[in-house]
């Protein structure tokens, strides 16, 4: 094929139908009419002598040959984007927009005032539209362009997506001042206590239920919730028990006179990571809005709090794309790979 007599705007249209999987989405996504862009998707057809995008249920799938283009189309296109951007100054305060950011009840407690008063402060332009989620949600509402970037459990990631580790975390325990003392509960206090869980999906138990039942335990749960954030609050008021993230209790313990325990019972560590679509890597305010975000986490985790609780770090480091997931994850930092718990 002679590169010069195809026309490389098929590739952009290419790039955005494999990021899109939707013709009048990835028409927008470029500026096209829908029109425009299915006569794209005809001229790319016949250069390639393939369907490229076959309709599903869940919109349009692609080909083997397309899959098999997707990464060379995309990575010729992000440095020929790359190589344009420092020409194209960027400021800012001329960023007039809405940003639309997906985090868990736990990222937002730990990280979205300071949030708001940077993006306030730095861009004063900018709106800024925070939805909650859970992490299995996060994914999709990038790929239907719903939000611009999410703030959560990463877990296993399409090639199109992209994932950068913020801090880690873990479950601890927390009750009011004084009930168990400097060490903690025995796991005979532990278990007869009354306790709060925390179950987005409504369930009836969580990892630590599962850990008690390993030792022919269980607990009683006096009241469920579906968010860590108001936890504190009923432990505090009604003399209960809970398990809620590291960061979470370190930031109202003093407030609401909390003590905080080691469970008596092993938990996982945690991975907070903020994650984002492949197609907006060289986009200069979304690559700014990103470096925000890391530059806020790191003032916002340098709390002192590191000799007390370990775990509760940073972890900044480059960017990845999950070719494949769960390797990617296991290789740069192994914490990436596991989850958050459902519920605690």
């Amino acid at each position: 094929m002679n590169i010069s007599s195809v026309d490389l705007n098929l590739l952009v249209a290419f790039d955005a139908l494999m990021s899109e999987r939707n013709v009048t989405r990835a028409a927008r996504r470029i500026g096209l009419s829908q029109p425009a862009m299915s006569n794209a998707l005809s001229r790319l057809r016949a250069l390639f002598d393939d369907e490229l995008f076959v309709r599903s249920g869940r919109g349009m799938e692609p080909t083997a040959r397309a899959q098999s283009l997707a990464m060379p189309v995309s990575e010729a296109l992000r440095r020929i984007e790359e190589a344009i951007a420092p020409a194209l100054a960027f400021d800012p305060c001329s960023l007039d927009r809405a940003v639309r950011i997906a985090m868990t009840d736990n990222s937002m407690a730990v990280l979205l005032e300071a949030l708001i008063l940077r993006f306030r402060n730095a861009a004063p332009k900018l709106d800024l539209h925070i939805k909650n989620s859970r992490a299995a949600g996060m994914t999709p509402m990038l790929d239907d362009g719903e939000i611009d970037m999410a703030i959560g459990v990463a877990g296993e990631l399409e090639a199109r997506h992209r994932a950068m580790p913020l801090y880690s975390d873990r479950l601890v325990g927390i009750a009011r001042r004084g009930r168990f003392g400097p060490q903690g509960p025995t796991l005979e206090q532990f278990v007869a206590a009354e306790h709060v869980l925390v179950t987005p999906r409504n369930a009836t138990g969580g990892s630590l239920d599962r850990e008690l039942a390993n030792r022919g335990l269980s607990r009683r749960v006096f009241l469920t919730l579906p968010q860590f954030i108001m936890a504190p609050y009923a432990v505090a008021k009604a003399d209960l028990v809970a398990c809620l993230p590291a960061r979470i209790a370190l930031a109202k313990a003093e407030m609401l006179d909390l003590e905080i325990f080691e469970p008596p019972v092993a938990l996982d560590d945690f991975t907070v990571s903020l994650i984002w679509h492949g197609r907006d890597d060289a986009e200069p305010a979304h690559r700014w809005l990103r470096e925000t975000v890391a530059d806020v986490v790191r003032e916002v985790t340098a709390l002192g709090d590191a000799d007390r609780w370990p775990i509760c770090q940073t972890l900044l480091g480059p960017c990845r794309a999950n070719v494949p997931a769960a390797h990617a994850a296991a290789q740069e930092h192994p914490a990436e790979a596991e989850r958050v718990p459902a519920s605690a």
